[in-house]
Order: C-alpha cells, then structure tokens, then sequence
C-alpha cells in the first residue's frame, strides 16, 4: 500500500482549524527530543491532540516558531514538540496517518 502524504503547512493549517472545533481533535505522531538533555529519537503518538497557544517570546532560547505546543487530550497534559519532529498526522473522520512532506513546501 502506498503511502499518502500531506504537506507540513497543509497539516498545521488543518491542526488549527480542528483545534477550534469543540470537541473536535487529531491525531500526531512526532519524534521527542529534549533540547536542554540531547535524549530523543523516540516517537510518541498523541491519539487525541488539540493544539494550544503558541509559546510567548523569550520563554525558550529557540524562536518559538519552531515548536508546536499541543494539548495531549489523553492525559489532559500539555506538551510541545519541534516542528520539524512531526512525521505523522491523522484527521477526521478516519484519523488515517498521513506523512508529513516537510519538503514540498518549504520551511514553516
């Protein structure tokens, strides 16, 4: 079976559009990667994922353009992760994954 791709703006787009819609959610799946630590490389799946504000200026070194801040619906915790992690995203009604093609659109 062939893989079915999304570009990365499409997918942000279409994140923050759900994320508006009470009740409403996505799924994601992205690699981890602690900035202050250096651990990562483990992929996590967020079955229920809205996202939440983005990240105010100057509470990381990192422009916080380059993060995703979601809400893990799951656990009810709030979590983030480098854009550029994502590789998976799923949406309603099927929550099919589709890869995320960080390269067809340029940078975000």
């Amino acid at each position: 079976m062939e893989q079915e791709y999304i570009p990365a703006t499409e997918a942000i787009q279409r994140m923050r559009l759900i994320s508006k819609v009470e009740d409403a959610y996505f799924t994601l799946v992205h690699l981890t990667y602690n900035h202050k630590t250096g651990a990562g490389g483990e992929t996590r799946k967020v079955e229920r994922c809205r996202l939440r504000p983005s990240l105010p200026d100057g509470v990381t070194r990192i422009d916080p353009d380059h993060y995703l801040t979601y809400v893990d619906g799951s656990m009810d915790e709030p979590r983030m992760c480098f854009k550029k992690l994502i590789r998976y995203v799923g949406f309603p009604p099927d929550y099919k994954l589709l890869k995320v093609n960080w390269f067809e659109d340029g940078n975000i």
